[in-house]
């Protein structure tokens, strides 16, 4: 059972304990953060890629244009594929995720892709988490901050494993994009979910 469109357009999250999470937002570049596996995703109908997955791509020499003009992936939603990196990022694997149709792309769509992407982890059994937000424009974030929650909250309801998700956003709107997922997690009740950045400096609102 994925989120729900509530009262107000809002997404909530399906019902079920969350703790031992704590989402980071960090500034760094996607290929620049550390963790177990760094997630992105791409529109079946956009081209060329874009934010994140760009610059993995980048950083992959292509590889992962390569494999959509292969017909390895095309952007179906649902699909993925798990790639290693070597040292092209500082997470050693990443998870390419389709994303499907941009002009479908709303805010239950969005907790959906979240709530998979972060499923398919757990089942992995991967606790570092390196996210670039999927298919979301770095200044609109804040608005999809309770879709990023839900998606959240319904991967790792009841799981006892602790989980950080580092979410990479613009230094611009690391404060408009804290103040969000914060009020977001207290609307949804999560209180075992801590908001942080990587930075002291980030903490300086």
């Amino acid at each position: 059972m994925s989120a729900s469109v509530g009262e107000a357009g809002q997404v909530t999250p399906k019902a079920g304990a969350v703790s031992h999470v704590e989402i980071m937002l960090t500034a760094r570049p996607f290929e620049r953060v550390d963790g177990e596996i760094a997630v992105a995703g791409f529109f079946a109908d956009e081209r060329p890629l874009r934010g994140g997955t760009a610059r993995a791509d980048w950083r992959l020499c292509g590889g992962l244009s390569r494999r959509i003009e292969n017909g390895d992936l095309c952007g179906k939603s649902g699909e993925a594929m798990l790639i290693a990196c070597g040292r092209a990022l500082r997470a050693p694997r990443l998870m390419l995720l389709g994303l499907g149709d941009r002009q479908t792309y709303d805010q239950l769509r969005v907790s959906d892709e979240i709530r998979s992407g972060l499923d398919r982890c757990r089942k992995l059994r991967l606790q570092e988490v390196v996210l670039t937000p999927l298919g979301i424009a770095s200044d609109d974030v804040p608005r999809h901050a309770a879709a990023l929650v839900a998606g959240l909250a319904d991967a790792w309801a009841g799981c006892e494993r602790p989980m950080r998700l580092q979410v990479c956003v613009p230094r611009a709107e690391v404060a408009g994009v804290h103040r969000a997922i914060e009020s977001a997690c207290g609307a949804a009740g999560l209180e075992g979910v801590a908001v942080t950045t990587d930075d002291a400096s980030l903490d300086e609102f």
